[in-house]
């Protein structure tokens, strides 16, 4: 279960009345604290109010966060089928170019001096092979 229905679910079940208690039973037994037994009610609604309002920003603030993770998986999937796209539309050299660049964001470790130099070699011979042409 998500923490965000937990939160919606057991607010106003238990966090809110157990806050209202807490707050109706201190101010009935704290000493120095002359309370009448008709005001403790009032008591009760604070301390219950006191518990909604963080209930309530942490819902709002999960719907934020759930509003982010959700367009950030849009905008990745929107990338993900606009690559290949990308590499059909472009010239015949270029697709090679951006497979070198698709292997190099595949290395999972960049202290691998082998495959960086093998990297370095490959990009030096396309620009010298540029320069001639």
């Amino acid at each position: 279960m998500n923490p965000n229905r937990v939160v919606a679910v057991l607010t106003p079940l238990v966090f809110a009345p157990l806050a209202g208690a807490v707050t109706a039973w201190l101010a009935e037994h704290f000493p120095g604290f002359q309370v009448d037994p008709d005001q403790l009610q009032a008591i009760f609604i604070a301390g219950a109010l006191i518990a909604l309002a963080p209930a309530a920003q942490w819902l709002h603030g999960w719907q934020k966060y759930e509003a982010r993770q959700a367009e950030s998986a849009k905008a990745s999937i929107v990338a993900e089928q606009a690559a290949p796209q990308a590499i059909a539309d472009a010239e015949p050299g270029a697709a090679a170019e951006l497979e070198d660049l698709a292997a190099f964001d595949e290395l999972d470790d960049l202290d691998d001096l082998d495959q960086l130099d093998e990297l370095d070699d490959l990009a030096e011979d396309e620009e010298l092979a540029g320069i001639g042409s």
